[in-house]
Protein backbone atom coordinates (compact mmCIF):
# COMPACT_ATOMS: atom_id res chain seq x y z
CA UNK A 1 0.00 0.00 0.00
CA UNK A 2 1.04 3.53 -0.76
CA UNK A 3 -0.68 6.01 1.81
CA UNK A 4 -0.61 9.68 1.16
CA UNK A 5 -0.99 11.78 4.65
CA UNK A 6 -1.97 15.99 4.75
CA UNK A 7 -1.40 17.08 7.78
CA UNK A 8 -1.66 20.73 7.81
CA UNK A 9 0.01 22.64 10.89
CA UNK A 10 2.53 19.99 11.25
CA UNK A 11 4.78 22.08 12.41
CA UNK A 12 2.76 23.92 15.34
CA UNK A 13 1.97 27.52 15.06
CA UNK A 14 4.06 29.61 12.87
CA UNK A 15 7.42 31.51 15.24
CA UNK A 16 5.71 30.36 18.74
CA UNK A 17 7.24 27.52 21.09
CA UNK A 18 5.92 27.11 24.34
CA UNK A 19 7.29 24.99 27.12
CA UNK A 20 7.96 21.77 26.24
CA UNK A 21 6.88 19.25 23.61
CA UNK A 22 5.31 15.93 23.78
CA UNK A 23 7.84 13.04 23.19
CA UNK A 24 7.14 11.99 19.49
CA UNK A 25 9.83 9.27 18.68
CA UNK A 26 7.67 7.66 15.80
CA UNK A 27 7.11 10.95 14.55
CA UNK A 28 10.47 12.12 14.65
CA UNK A 29 11.84 8.85 12.98
CA UNK A 30 9.88 8.90 10.05
CA UNK A 31 10.74 12.71 9.55
CA UNK A 32 14.02 12.16 9.92
CA UNK A 33 14.69 9.28 8.02
CA UNK A 34 12.29 10.45 5.03
CA UNK A 35 13.85 11.62 2.01
CA UNK A 36 12.70 15.41 1.52
CA UNK A 37 11.19 17.32 -1.69
CA UNK A 38 10.98 21.02 -1.41
CA UNK A 39 7.98 21.55 -3.73
CA UNK A 40 5.51 24.56 -4.28
CA UNK A 41 3.34 25.64 -1.37
CA UNK A 42 -0.63 24.09 -1.94
CA UNK A 43 -3.45 25.23 0.05
CA UNK A 44 -4.60 21.72 1.74
CA UNK A 45 -7.84 21.48 1.12
CA UNK A 46 -6.63 21.55 -2.91
CA UNK A 47 -3.85 19.20 -2.18
CA UNK A 48 -6.39 17.00 -0.97
CA UNK A 49 -9.04 17.40 -3.99
CA UNK A 50 -5.92 16.85 -6.16
CA UNK A 51 -5.35 13.36 -4.58
CA UNK A 52 -8.63 13.08 -6.59
CA UNK A 53 -7.90 14.44 -9.87
CA UNK A 54 -10.45 17.56 -8.77
CA UNK A 55 -8.26 20.33 -9.88
CA UNK A 56 -6.30 22.72 -9.66
CA UNK A 57 -9.18 25.31 -9.65
CA UNK A 58 -9.38 27.51 -12.87
CA UNK A 59 -8.23 31.62 -12.05
CA UNK A 60 -11.67 32.66 -11.72
CA UNK A 61 -13.62 29.95 -10.17
CA UNK A 62 -13.42 27.80 -7.25
CA UNK A 63 -12.78 24.67 -6.58
CA UNK A 64 -16.95 22.98 -5.47
CA UNK A 65 -15.69 22.63 -1.93
CA UNK A 66 -18.93 23.05 -0.14
CA UNK A 67 -21.27 21.19 -2.55
CA UNK A 68 -18.50 18.24 -2.12
CA UNK A 69 -18.78 18.93 2.01
CA UNK A 70 -22.73 18.70 1.70
CA UNK A 71 -22.62 15.50 0.03
CA UNK A 72 -21.01 14.41 3.45
CA UNK A 73 -23.41 16.38 5.58
CA UNK A 74 -26.46 16.24 3.74
CA UNK A 75 -26.46 13.55 0.39
CA UNK A 76 -29.82 14.43 -0.08
CA UNK A 77 -29.34 18.02 -0.99
CA UNK A 78 -25.99 18.10 -2.64
CA UNK A 79 -26.49 17.87 -6.09
CA UNK A 80 -29.58 20.50 -5.63
CA UNK A 81 -28.00 24.43 -6.61
CA UNK A 82 -25.16 25.81 -6.25
CA UNK A 83 -23.53 25.72 -2.69
CA UNK A 84 -21.27 28.07 -0.88
CA UNK A 85 -19.56 27.41 2.72
CA UNK A 86 -20.85 30.42 4.30
CA UNK A 87 -18.66 30.54 7.70
CA UNK A 88 -19.73 32.93 10.51
CA UNK A 89 -17.48 35.50 11.43
CA UNK A 90 -16.18 38.18 13.89
CA UNK A 91 -14.97 41.76 12.61
CA UNK A 92 -13.00 43.48 14.47
CA UNK A 93 -11.94 47.04 13.59
CA UNK A 94 -8.22 47.94 13.56
CA UNK A 95 -7.14 51.26 12.81
CA UNK A 96 -8.07 51.75 9.49
CA UNK A 97 -9.18 47.37 8.59
CA UNK A 98 -11.35 45.17 9.25
CA UNK A 99 -9.34 41.82 11.13
CA UNK A 100 -11.49 38.44 10.42
CA UNK A 101 -12.00 35.77 13.40
CA UNK A 102 -13.88 32.38 12.92
CA UNK A 103 -13.95 28.59 13.87
CA UNK A 104 -14.52 27.70 17.04
CA UNK A 105 -13.90 30.16 19.60
CA UNK A 106 -16.94 31.99 18.36
CA UNK A 107 -19.07 29.41 19.89
CA UNK A 108 -22.32 29.95 18.20
CA UNK A 109 -24.71 27.98 19.88
CA UNK A 110 -27.47 26.31 17.63
CA UNK A 111 -30.78 28.96 18.83
CA UNK A 112 -28.09 31.68 17.50
CA UNK A 113 -27.45 30.19 14.22
CA UNK A 114 -30.94 29.30 14.04
CA UNK A 115 -31.86 33.18 14.43
CA UNK A 116 -29.51 34.46 12.35
CA UNK A 117 -30.73 31.86 9.59
CA UNK A 118 -34.37 32.74 9.30
CA UNK A 119 -33.14 36.94 9.63
CA UNK A 120 -30.84 36.17 6.58
CA UNK A 121 -33.09 34.11 4.25
CA UNK A 122 -36.22 36.44 4.72
CA UNK A 123 -34.05 39.15 3.84
CA UNK A 124 -32.26 37.83 0.80
CA UNK A 125 -35.56 35.59 -0.44
CA UNK A 126 -36.17 38.13 -3.29
CA UNK A 127 -32.19 37.18 -3.99
CA UNK A 128 -32.37 33.80 -4.24
CA UNK A 129 -30.07 33.23 -1.37
CA UNK A 130 -30.59 30.56 1.26
CA UNK A 131 -28.29 30.27 4.24
CA UNK A 132 -28.73 26.70 5.89
CA UNK A 133 -26.56 25.39 8.86
CA UNK A 134 -26.61 21.44 9.37
CA UNK A 135 -26.33 19.43 12.28
CA UNK A 136 -22.71 19.82 12.58
CA UNK A 137 -23.44 23.56 13.20
CA UNK A 138 -21.34 23.99 9.60
CA UNK A 139 -22.90 26.78 7.45
CA UNK A 140 -23.74 26.62 3.86
CA UNK A 141 -25.25 28.81 1.22
CA UNK A 142 -27.11 27.89 -1.83
CA UNK A 143 -27.92 30.33 -4.52
CA UNK A 144 -29.48 30.56 -8.06
CA UNK A 145 -26.13 30.23 -10.35
CA UNK A 146 -22.76 29.30 -9.95
CA UNK A 147 -20.99 33.34 -9.36
CA UNK A 148 -18.08 34.21 -11.79
CA UNK A 149 -16.11 34.40 -8.98
CA UNK A 150 -13.13 33.32 -7.01
CA UNK A 151 -12.99 33.22 -3.36
CA UNK A 152 -10.14 32.63 -0.58
CA UNK A 153 -10.99 30.41 2.06
CA UNK A 154 -11.63 30.78 5.39
CA UNK A 155 -8.29 29.71 7.25
CA UNK A 156 -6.45 31.65 4.54
CA UNK A 157 -7.95 34.85 5.85
CA UNK A 158 -8.29 33.78 10.02
CA UNK A 159 -7.05 36.78 11.81
CA UNK A 160 -6.15 38.81 8.86
CA UNK A 161 -7.53 42.18 7.54
CA UNK A 162 -10.42 40.92 4.90
CA UNK A 163 -9.35 43.69 2.34
CA UNK A 164 -6.90 42.11 0.57
CA UNK A 165 -8.95 38.38 0.55
CA UNK A 166 -12.05 39.90 -1.45
CA UNK A 167 -13.56 38.01 -4.11
CA UNK A 168 -13.07 38.57 -7.13
CA UNK A 169 -14.27 38.30 -10.27
CA UNK A 170 -17.18 39.35 -12.77
CA UNK A 171 -19.95 38.59 -9.86
CA UNK A 172 -17.73 40.21 -6.86
CA UNK A 173 -19.41 44.40 -7.07
CA UNK A 174 -22.67 42.16 -6.20
CA UNK A 175 -21.06 39.54 -3.83
CA UNK A 176 -19.43 42.39 -2.11
CA UNK A 177 -23.09 44.36 -1.64
CA UNK A 178 -24.65 41.08 -0.32
CA UNK A 179 -22.12 40.50 2.06
CA UNK A 180 -22.32 44.24 3.44
CA UNK A 181 -26.09 43.60 3.65
CA UNK A 182 -25.41 40.94 5.38
CA UNK A 183 -23.13 42.66 7.99
CA UNK A 184 -25.67 45.37 8.71
CA UNK A 185 -28.37 42.84 9.14
CA UNK A 186 -26.68 40.56 11.51
CA UNK A 187 -25.87 43.75 13.66
CA UNK A 188 -29.47 44.84 14.50
CA UNK A 189 -30.15 41.19 15.70
CA UNK A 190 -31.21 40.71 19.19
CA UNK A 191 -28.53 37.52 19.01
CA UNK A 192 -25.69 39.90 18.90
CA UNK A 193 -26.90 42.47 21.06
CA UNK A 194 -27.31 39.37 23.91
CA UNK A 195 -23.62 38.13 22.44
CA UNK A 196 -22.51 41.92 22.93
CA UNK A 197 -24.04 42.20 26.16
CA UNK A 198 -22.41 38.81 27.59
CA UNK A 199 -19.07 40.16 26.56
CA UNK A 200 -18.97 37.60 23.60
CA UNK A 201 -17.69 38.14 20.30
CA UNK A 202 -20.60 39.35 17.87
CA UNK A 203 -21.07 37.16 14.28
CA UNK A 204 -20.39 40.13 11.73
CA UNK A 205 -21.53 38.38 8.81
CA UNK A 206 -20.62 35.23 6.99
CA UNK A 207 -17.27 34.74 4.82
CA UNK A 208 -18.53 32.73 1.57
CA UNK A 209 -16.27 30.81 -0.19
CA UNK A 210 -15.29 27.44 -2.33
CA UNK A 211 -18.29 27.83 -4.40
CA UNK A 212 -20.06 25.49 -7.41
CA UNK A 213 -22.16 22.58 -8.40
CA UNK A 214 -21.68 18.98 -7.05
CA UNK A 215 -18.41 17.62 -9.68
CA UNK A 216 -17.80 14.42 -11.11
CA UNK A 217 -14.75 13.03 -8.97
CA UNK A 218 -12.37 11.35 -11.87
CA UNK A 219 -10.93 8.97 -9.18
CA UNK A 220 -8.72 8.61 -6.30
CA UNK A 221 -7.37 6.14 -3.66
CA UNK A 222 -9.02 3.03 -2.56
CA UNK A 223 -8.99 4.33 1.27
CA UNK A 224 -10.01 7.99 2.70
CA UNK A 225 -9.27 8.95 6.26
CA UNK A 226 -10.92 11.94 7.16
CA UNK A 227 -12.93 13.86 9.01
CA UNK A 228 -13.24 16.50 7.59
CA UNK A 229 -16.67 16.77 5.61
CA UNK A 230 -14.55 17.23 2.20
CA UNK A 231 -12.95 14.24 2.50
CA UNK A 232 -15.79 12.24 3.10
CA UNK A 233 -17.30 13.80 0.21
CA UNK A 234 -14.48 12.84 -2.38
CA UNK A 235 -14.78 9.43 -1.04
CA UNK A 236 -18.50 9.33 -1.67
CA UNK A 237 -18.08 11.42 -4.97
CA UNK A 238 -15.37 8.61 -5.83
CA UNK A 239 -16.81 5.72 -4.50
CA UNK A 240 -13.93 4.97 -1.89
CA UNK A 241 -14.01 3.32 1.30
CA UNK A 242 -13.88 5.85 4.35
CA UNK A 243 -12.59 5.64 7.78
CA UNK A 244 -12.41 8.43 10.97
CA UNK A 245 -9.38 9.98 12.13
CA UNK A 246 -10.21 7.44 15.39
CA UNK A 247 -11.60 4.66 14.01
CA UNK A 248 -8.20 4.11 12.36
CA UNK A 249 -6.35 4.60 15.27
CA UNK A 250 -8.17 2.36 17.11
CA UNK A 251 -9.28 -0.54 14.55
CA UNK A 252 -6.61 -3.00 14.26
CA UNK A 253 -7.53 -3.45 10.42
CA UNK A 254 -7.49 0.28 9.96
CA UNK A 255 -5.00 -0.26 6.80
CA UNK A 256 -7.12 -3.12 5.18
CA UNK A 257 -4.61 -5.61 3.57
CA UNK A 258 -4.49 -6.69 -0.12
CA UNK A 259 -7.86 -5.20 -1.53
CA UNK A 260 -6.06 -1.85 -0.57
CA UNK A 261 -3.65 -0.77 -2.33
CA UNK A 262 -3.61 3.09 -2.13
CA UNK A 263 -4.60 6.00 0.61
CA UNK A 264 -5.27 9.15 1.51
CA UNK A 265 -5.30 10.53 5.18
CA UNK A 266 -6.76 14.03 5.61
CA UNK A 267 -4.85 15.02 9.38
CA UNK A 268 -6.54 18.14 10.39
CA UNK A 269 -6.38 17.67 13.75
CA UNK A 270 -3.23 20.15 14.14
CA UNK A 271 -4.42 22.60 11.55
CA UNK A 272 -7.06 25.35 13.95
CA UNK A 273 -4.54 25.14 16.38
CA UNK A 274 -1.65 25.99 14.56
CA UNK A 275 -3.92 28.71 12.47
CA UNK A 276 -4.83 30.22 16.15
CA UNK A 277 -1.84 30.11 18.08
CA UNK A 278 -3.10 27.67 20.16
CA UNK A 279 0.02 25.97 21.39
CA UNK A 280 -1.52 23.61 24.09
CA UNK A 281 -4.31 22.77 21.88
CA UNK A 282 -1.78 21.80 19.21
CA UNK A 283 0.29 19.79 21.76
CA UNK A 284 -2.62 17.58 22.76
CA UNK A 285 -3.25 16.92 18.89
CA UNK A 286 0.04 16.03 18.41
CA UNK A 287 -0.39 13.19 21.04
CA UNK A 288 -2.83 11.34 18.73
CA UNK A 289 -0.57 12.08 15.46
CA UNK A 290 2.22 10.14 17.85
CA UNK A 291 -0.22 7.18 17.74
CA UNK A 292 -0.71 7.28 14.08
CA UNK A 293 2.93 7.52 13.67
CA UNK A 294 3.95 4.24 15.47
CA UNK A 295 1.03 2.37 13.97
CA UNK A 296 2.86 3.54 10.11
CA UNK A 297 6.37 2.82 11.67
CA UNK A 298 4.95 -0.73 12.19
CA UNK A 299 3.57 -1.09 8.95
CA UNK A 300 6.16 -0.09 6.75
CA UNK A 301 8.52 -2.10 9.50
CA UNK A 302 6.25 -5.36 8.09
CA UNK A 303 6.01 -3.97 4.58
CA UNK A 304 2.22 -3.61 4.61
CA UNK A 305 3.23 0.30 3.78
CA UNK A 306 4.93 -0.13 1.00
CA UNK A 307 5.61 4.02 0.37
CA UNK A 308 4.32 6.99 3.00
CA UNK A 309 4.18 10.29 1.98
CA UNK A 310 3.46 13.20 4.57
CA UNK A 311 2.49 16.85 3.43
CA UNK A 312 2.06 19.65 5.48
CA UNK A 313 0.89 21.94 2.56
CA UNK A 314 3.49 24.86 3.36
CA UNK A 315 6.54 23.40 0.57
CA UNK A 316 7.76 20.25 1.71
CA UNK A 317 6.65 16.62 1.44
CA UNK A 318 8.29 13.53 2.82
CA UNK A 319 8.65 10.59 1.52
CA UNK A 320 9.17 7.16 3.80
CA UNK A 321 9.57 3.53 2.81
CA UNK A 322 10.71 0.68 4.58
CA UNK A 323 14.56 0.71 3.05
CA UNK A 324 14.98 4.20 4.38
CA UNK A 325 13.99 3.17 7.67
CA UNK A 326 17.05 1.40 7.81
CA UNK A 327 19.01 3.88 7.12
CA UNK A 328 20.23 4.32 11.29
CA UNK A 329 22.82 6.49 10.77
CA UNK A 330 21.26 9.54 9.32
CA UNK A 331 20.39 11.88 11.66
CA UNK A 332 18.21 14.29 9.90
CA UNK A 333 16.11 16.66 11.86
CA UNK A 334 12.13 15.49 13.58
CA UNK A 335 9.60 17.42 14.74
CA UNK A 336 10.95 18.90 17.59
CA UNK A 337 13.64 20.46 15.19
CA UNK A 338 11.27 21.79 12.79
CA UNK A 339 8.13 23.24 14.92
CA UNK A 340 7.28 26.70 14.84
CA UNK A 341 8.47 27.47 11.12
CA UNK A 342 5.22 27.42 9.19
Amino acid sequence: MTIRLICPGLFGPSGLASGPLPKTPALDRLLARADCLEIAPRDPLELLALAFGLGPAAPDRDLPFAALCMLAERPDLASQGCWLHADPVHLRPDRDRLLLFAGASLAVQGSEANALMLAFNAHFAEDGLELMVTGSGRWYLRVREVPELRTWPLHRVHGRAVDAYLPTGPDARTWARWQNEAQMLFFQQPVNRAREAAGRPTIGGVWTWGGGVLPQVPGGPRLTVADDPLGVGLARASGCRVLGLDELIRTAEGWPPAAIDSAVAFWDRLWWPALEGDWDAWKGAVTGLETLAERLLADLGTGRIRTLTIEDGIGTSFAVSRRSLLRFWRRGEGLHDRVGRS
